[in-house]
């Protein structure tokens, strides 16, 4: 039977299954067990477990297709090479395990682990992905080849992996901005800046630190084979950093189906990766991580997405639906295994009650179902909780930046 409701907002609506009721009259009534109506929601624990099931597989289904899409549109991200600098080079009160465990800045690192390192974001990503954990890294210095282990630390706010390193992005324009500041004082494309205010630099963090307390950057480029001296006026914006109009060179790097079933095969490849990852990602809740920050709230969520659409569809409409696309697959995925975690009043606590009437051939008494259902509210009251806390610390943060910026 299905019920019609011309509404004032089109929202909301529900999916009522027959004899759903069954479990209330039981309770209500202080039956020992639930009397189900023919063909109906506790009748058969098969059909009920493929009923809980068809939610959390929608979540999959729809991840796949995301990941298909995506893989035949192609995506395309900037990066550098692999090479690092040592974080406590610019910041010296930061901790970093690379170099204590002997890394240095200007290292090559070609492989993490059992890891191809081919750019500073799969070095980011395969750190990112084994916090806690001693991986072997594979580095070139100076042309020779050494291997060296280095601990990872976890990151207590994003419960991931760092170890205190930043990209070495080497100081050559690749763009200058019309009407900028760079451009007014004379920078061209392709012109590798070597040193600034009578300091020799190599990349580009070296660059900005010797802006500090000037208010004119003195420039010597390399432009083809000529030295050109360059003086550029240097203003800070309100967040802190120096709006010169230039980009510098980075590394496009472009990943694509080369055909329709490879297309097909990398969207179940990455939507498997992608669980495998979530799963995994569960057992850090367990090593200390502060969950305010880890765990993000229906209010962060929608910011998240917002910005993800703004940012993608600011650079094309194919980028855009790709950026899009990532962050909502990442969203189903979490959506999957949230509900099929073996909590009650989730699709997983229906599952868990099937498999047990399956093996047992009767089903779990009405009062059991009651107090373990208890228990299930109370540990999506608490998550909703940290969701809730964890959007309050953010609009709290959103804020306090705001006045801060005002003054």
């Amino acid at each position: 039977q299905t019920e019609f409701r011309l509404s004032l907002l089109p929202v909301g609506g529900y999916c009522g299954i027959k004899g759903e009721s069954d479990f209330q009259k039981a309770i209500d009534t202080d039956l020992d067990r639930i009397h189900p109506e023919p063909r109906s929601f506790f009748e058969n624990p098969f059909k009920r477990l493929i009923i809980a099931f068809a939610g959390p597989f929608a979540n999959i289904v729809f991840t796949v297709f995301a990941f298909i899409i995506i893989a035949f549109a192609g995506k395309t991200y900037y990066s550098t090479e692999p090479v690092i600098i040592l974080a406590t080079d610019v910041y010296p009160e930061m901790r970093s395990t690379a170099k204590e465990a002997g890394l240095q800045t200007g290292d090559y690192i070609y492989l993490i682990g059992k890891d191809e390192i081919k750019t500073f974001t799969d070095l980011q990503t395969a750190v990112a992905l084994h916090p806690d954990e001693t991986l072997d890294f594979g580095i070139i210095r100076n042309g020779e080849r050494m291997t060296i282990p280095v601990s990872i630390a976890m990151d207590k706010a994003s419960a991931s992996g760092k170890i205190g390193v930043i990209n070495w992005v080497t100081p050559k324009i690749k763009n200058v901005e019309a009407n900028s500041t760079a451009e007014k004082a004379g920078l061209l494309p392709f012109d590798l800046i070597i040193e600034s205010n009578g300091v020799e630099v190599h990349h580009v963090m070296e660059l900005v630190k010797t802006f500090e307390d000037a208010s004119v950057a003195k420039l010597k480029v390399k432009r083809q084979d000529q030295i050109v001296d360059i003086e550029i006026p240097l203003e800070k914006t309100k967040d802190g950093s120096y709006n010169l109009g230039i980009e510098f060179d980075y590394i496009s790097v472009t990943e694509k189906a080369d055909s329709f079933f490879g297309g097909i095969a990398e969207g179940f490849k990455q939507t498997g990766e992608l669980i495998a990852l979530t799963l995994k990602t569960i057992t850090w809740f367990f090593k200390g991580i502060d969950v305010t920050q880890a765990v993000a709230g229906p209010i962060r969520i929608t910011v998240m997405l917002g910005e993800t659409a703004k940012t993608g569809f600011a650079a094309g409409f194919t980028e855009g639906l790709v950026t899009m696309l990532n962050f909502l697959a990442l969203i189903s995925v979490s959506l999957f295994i949230m509900n099929l975690l073996p909590i009650p009043i989730l699709d997983g606590g229906i599952i868990l009650f099937a498999i047990i009437e399956i093996i047992r051939g009767k089903g779990v008494s009405p009062k059991t179902m009651q107090r373990v259902q208890y228990i299930g509210i109370f540990i999506i009251g608490l998550l909703f909780v940290v969701a809730l806390t964890s959007d309050f610390n953010y609009v709290f943060g959103v804020v306090k930046t705001f006045f801060a910026k005002a003054k």
